[in-house]
């Protein structure tokens, strides 16, 4: 065969691919499309050069083609050479290979029989095991069994007190027995279930008799029976038998005797006396028992205290003496429950020495749960809710009494009565023989409530204190002074009742989250007093402003009218107006600033005198106003009826006189200095009163205008 030519490129060549309107890479992606394609060759010249560029690339590829089989001829034939035979080489190699599987698959078969008939003995075996075990026990059974019917008969159904010893013997027959018993469950007839169900009680009967002999004995000094027999009762895992035993034949006699309605009404010293002679029994009947279990390490597993003698108290005080629960009188219910809440925390007292978690366990114990919910405190509150709210809220109704305001206070107390309602509920809240630290947090809403209470009927008294229908003894001003020091001084307190608060309160864990939230809370009331405070200076101001007067400061109006055509002389004194407007100033100075303190008097006379100095000043604006206009329409009537040269010889004249319109600008100079004097003795300067500087500097102005004039 000829030598192969050159292979050419897949594209037909350089040239040829160079000539191609369209990216030849495009047929080797795998994912390509035929539509896309298209697509993307949209723009191609046109489709005829297109479908002949397609044409010379497929010519390339089969040139390609074809030199690359001429390329590799002798592969290709070489290819079909060697496959010749294959299939009997195949077969050759696959008959060898079955017969090796169909031989380890019959030893898997052979392995799985010998191994399910392996399973099989093994568990013959191990039944046959169990159950000759069963037997064995069985004959133990019967063995013990005989053997503890004799230990009874003879040595504990006799009259005397069984001994210790034999009390052992049984107690380790009968560990025994129950041992067995388990294992040859299935073998045992009902008969022999109640038999040893029989010898069981026996046993039980006799160690409780032992138990009562021994608490007997160990009062005399004798413990060492007591500790024996509790030794026996933990290795019975019968601590629960014991617990039970000592309740019915040692508490429960003793507190028959001591808890009833009979014995709390012949009590001289009521339910404290029931609860002492309760306490009692624990150190004449439970001494030696306290001191081998509670006290000590030795027996560990019994709790007397709680199961015995708890469970046995509080179920006679809920069935025999259930009135000591009712709430109706809330001085006497509270007697009971402090005395009920002594008893209980002597009895914590007892468990202390065993851990926290012994005296969890009492806290949580049913009985005491069943024991503290009697105690019906929700109803105990709303009983002191309306001892203390009816009779504060008594104190306001009607909102104001002829003998509500009480002028000379002793000691600490209030001008006001329901002040003094409102302290005294709030303090008797957190007194002896009325708080309950189990409802905190209701006395602690009544005090807001009561707070907030006195705060609406401070705004109601504001409120009546402004309308036009007041009529008490005492004036609108005592009134509202009282008020104002009272809120002051109640204010003043409640950082105080703020430390009561604390010291009441129950303790908690958290207990500077406790003392931030509380702050908090009665921030908030004394910013709720303090804003009455504000509106009682507000009332003052108003009240003090219309008692100084709009018509005294109406009276600038009368001075052209008293100077006009009057022939009066030249004004050297105030006019009496101001006096009048400066004598409720000066009387409210005098009286009280003692009681509200110089820096409110002056702060409440400052906006008062800003206010009459500013109607002032517009008084006076208007009659220097009008006085102006009064000399130029006189002077222009003047020059119509005379000539010029009359009227400037007139002029002359009269300019050595004072006219009546300058009179009056001096008696308006006389009163505003005197105004202004007045108040610098009040401690104002002029600065600080509004208008007061204008006022002074107008009426000046005016009198220099016409001197230049």
């Amino acid at each position: 065969m000829n030598e192969p030519a050159r292979r050419p490129s897949v594209a037909g060549g350089t040239s040829t691919a160079e000539k191609l309107c369209f990216d030849k890479n495009e047929f080797m992606k795998e994912n390509f499309s035929v539509d896309e394609f298209l697509h993307k060759n949209r723009n191609a010249p046109s489709l005829e050069q297109l479908r002949d560029n397609l044409g010379l690339y497929l010519k390339g590829l089969r040139a390609a083609m074809i030199d690359l089989i001429n390329e590799d001829y002798a592969d290709f034939v070489n290819l079909s050479a060697n496959l010749v035979g294959l299939d009997q080489t195949i077969d050759t190699i696959q008959r060898p290979l079955e017969q090796f599987r169909t031989e380890i698959e019959g030893i898997h078969s052979l392995i799985e029989e010998n191994v399910v008939e392996l399973r099989s003995q093994l568990e013959e075996k191990r039944k046959l095991r169990e159950f000759q075990r069963s037997l064995q026990s069985l004959k133990k059974v019967y063995e013990i069994m005989e053997k503890l019917q004799e230990l009874i008969a003879n040595k504990l159904s006799e009259d005397e007190p069984a001994q210790a010893v034999d009390l052992e013997r049984a107690a380790l027959d009968l560990i025994q027995l129950r041992f067995h018993e388990k294992h040859c469950d299935t073998q045992l007839s009902n008969l022999h279930r109640s038999t040893i169900q029989q010898l069981e009680e026996q046993v039980h009967q006799e160690l409780r008799r032992f138990l009562y002999t021994s608490l007997q004995q160990a009062k005399n000094g004798a413990s060492e029976h007591l500790e024996r027999c509790l030794r026996i009762y933990i290795t019975l895992d019968a601590c629960d038998r014991a617990e039970r035993a000592f309740r019915e034949d040692i508490v429960a006699p003793y507190m028959s005797a001591i808890i009833g309605e009979q014995q709390l009404q012949n009590s001289p010293q009521g339910l404290a006396g029931i609860y002492s002679k309760v306490l009692n029994f624990i150190s004449l009947h439970m001494a030696d028992l306290l001191r081998l279990t509670l006290y000590s390490d030795k027996l560990n597993g019994f709790n007397f205290v709680v199961n015995s003698f708890w469970a046995d108290v509080e179920m006679r005080l809920e069935l025999h003496m259930n009135s000591i629960f009712a709430p109706g009188n809330s001085e006497v219910f509270y007697v009971k429950y402090k005395c009920t809440r002594d008893f209980l925390a002597k009895i914590e007292e007892l468990l202390t020495s065993r851990g926290e978690k012994v005296v969890s366990s009492f806290r949580h114990h049913n009985q005491t749960k069943s024991f503290e919910a009697r105690w019906n405190l929700p109803v105990y509150f709303q009983i002191c809710f309306q001892e203390i709210a009816g009779k504060f809220e008594a104190q306001l109704e009607p909102l104001l009494k002829d003998d509500s305001l009480q002028a000379h206070p002793e000691g600490d107390a209030y001008h006001l009565m329901p002040f003094n309602g409102a302290k005294e509920a709030l303090t008797r809240c957190w007194s002896e023989g009325v708080y309950l630290s189990e409802v905190f947090a209701k006395f602690y809403k009544l005090n807001v409530q009561i707070v907030l209470r006195l705060s609406r009927w401070i705004r109601d008294v504001i409120k009546e204190a402004k309308s036009s229908s007041y009529s008490k003894p005492y004036t609108r001003n005592q009134l509202l002074i009282a008020l104002y020091t009272d809120t002051r001084q109640l204010e003043s307190y409640l950082p105080q009742l703020q430390q009561l608060i604390m010291q009441s309160a129950p303790e908690t864990k958290n207990l500077a989250l406790f003392n931030n939230v509380l702050g908090k809370s009665i921030a908030d009331l004394v910013d709720t007093l303090g804003m009455h405070l504000t509106n009682i200076q507000d009332t003052l101001k108003q009240l003090l402003i219309t008692e100084c007067g709009a018509d005294n400061v109406r009276q600038v109006n009368d001075l052209p009218r008293l100077y006009r055509k009057t022939n009066r002389e030249v004004p050297t004194r105030c006019s009496s107006y101001v006096e009048q407007m400066l004598r409720p100033l000066k009387a409210f100075a005098a009286q009280h600033e003692k009681q509200l303190g110089t820096l409110v008097v002056e702060q409440i006379l400052a906006e008062v005198c800003s206010n009459i100095t500013k109607a002032y000043f517009n008084v006076v604006s208007e009659v220097l106003t009008s006085v102006q206009k009064t000399e130029e329409s006189l002077r222009r009537l003047r020059n119509l009826k005379s000539g010029g040269a009359s009227n400037s010889q007139g002029s002359g004249s009269a300019s050595t006189a004072v006219s009546d319109d300058d009179k009056i600008r001096l008696q308006l100079r006389v009163d505003v200095a005197a105004w202004t004097l007045e108040l610098g003795k009040l401690n104002f300067k002029p600065k600080q009163i509004d208008k007061l500087v204008e006022l002074s500097n107008m009426v000046e102005e005016s009198i220099k205008s016409k001197e230049s004039a």
